[in-house]
């Protein structure tokens, strides 16, 4: 028995194609992202889209796939990411770059 599985569910595809999705550009993603069966692409986007770090990847091969295979495979987090793709919200806005006074030591002086 091994002990030392990971916590997470592994990756719908190889590593390798894992790795050359994240360095394609849009075409070549498009290109290698509609070779697979859609629930297995539904089932990518979704595995890429629950990590930070390939959020950006998620997205983009969400708008290769049906609203209905991203629910089915999904559930909720599916047809959210289903709806994000068709709308032009920001779904992860960052936080924004007001500009605000900047408090320095010279003005609290004397």
């Amino acid at each position: 028995m091994n002990r030392y599985r990971p916590n997470e569910p592994t990756s719908p595809v190889s590593l390798d194609l894992l790795s050359l999705l994240m360095r394609a550009d849009d075409a070549r993603l498009s290109e290698l992202v509609l070779q697979l069966p859609e629930p297995q692409r539904a089932e990518l986007a979704l595995h890429c889209f629950s990590r930070s770090h390939m959020r950006a990847l998620g997205l983009r091969i969400a708008r290769d796939c049906s609203r209905h295979a991203l629910e089915s495979v999904g559930g909720t987090l599916g047809l959210a990411l289903a709806e994000h793709v068709t709308s032009s919200e920001a779904f992860d806005a960052g936080p924004s770059h007001h500009s605000r006074k900047r408090v320095t030591l010279a003005r609290f002086a004397a």
